[in-house]
């Protein structure tokens, strides 16, 4: 595996996330440098054309990375704590001592560890964030009726709203992905926030064929609009009665197509949240 890295100006952050937009598969790290107001960017590739062409292209420059170096290197991250709505607090930290006295700082909150890694996800880009937020606010919703529910997340990339769906109740969870070090890692993050019962597996979207008369009450997708738009109608013939469809992962210039697609294929007008360039929808099923 190779790794492209560059360090950037926050001013640079927003083009830079674009611009992987273009690339046929990205596993992309933005973090922020301690003590700098500079953020580092890795993109991890199994592709050396890929690579070199990023350096070409952006500067920065390329290494080689081995398999086995990848927790050593992400355990280096200093994130601080994100916080989402008053539930939830989201730490890079998988240190079984070092996650005992944030639990224990933090009494009242569900604690996750999602370290910096080579999938998407850790909770701190503003499409992760609003999906997480979005769920939160389901999920107490359902904790105050004492209602189960189920959720089936689309490119899970690290697991964290699987994760998090399990920690806040939801008695059946199951997410994939195409790209299979996700799955990995998505594992991996199960094991260090102590959960077992989420399924989790490989699988591409378009090729997505669950049996017949299944659905879940949440079904959460933060994928690109060129990936959702062909796969809208079948994801929302599989949200169940008063159940919510989350589509997160969106940029505000592919706003209209979403809509106009989801229009022709009977979704309801959904609740729309945006954050700088991107934006989210909830679908609500009723």
């Amino acid at each position: 595996m190779l790794v492209w890295s560059k360090v950037i100006s926050v001013d640079e952050k927003s083009f830079v996330e674009e611009r992987f937009l273009s690339m046929a598969q990205t596993n992309a790290v933005i973090k922020r440098l301690s003590g700098s107001q500079k953020l580092q960017v890795e993109v991890y590739l199994e592709n050396e054309k890929e690579a070199q062409r990023l350096k070409k292209e952006l500067g920065g420059k390329v290494n080689k990375l081995e398999y086995k170096n990848w927790a050593k290197i992400n355990a280096s991250s200093n994130r601080p704590l994100i916080k989402i709505r008053d539930k939830i607090l989201i730490t890079d930290n998988s240190d079984s001592k070092e996650l005992k006295k944030i639990k224990i700082r933090y009494p009242k909150k569900i604690v996750i560890s999602i370290p910096a890694a080579l999938a998407f996800g850790t909770g701190d880009h503003a499409t992760t964030s609003t999906c997480l937020r979005m769920l939160v606010d389901i999920a107490k919703d359902h904790q105050k009726k004492k209602k189960q529910w189920s959720l089936c997340d689309i490119g899970l990339g690290t697991g964290i709203l699987p994760i998090t769906a399990s920690l806040m109740g939801a008695f059946k969870v199951e997410g994939f992905d195409f790209d299979p070090e996700a799955i990995v890692i998505a594992k991996r993050n199960m094991v260090i926030n102590s959960i077992d019962g989420i399924n989790i597996y490989e699988q591409d979207l378009f090729d997505w064929s669950p049996k017949k008369g299944k659905t879940w009450d949440v079904i959460t997708a933060n994928i690109f609009a060129n990936v959702l738009n062909p796969n809208l109608k079948k994801i929302w013939s599989l949200v169940s009665q008063n159940g919510h469809l989350l589509l997160s992962g969106i940029l505000k210039e592919h706003h209209d197509s979403i809509l106009k697609n989801a229009k022709s294929n009977g979704l309801p007008i959904p609740e729309l949240h945006c954050k700088g360039k991107w934006v989210s929808f909830k679908f609500n099923n009723c």
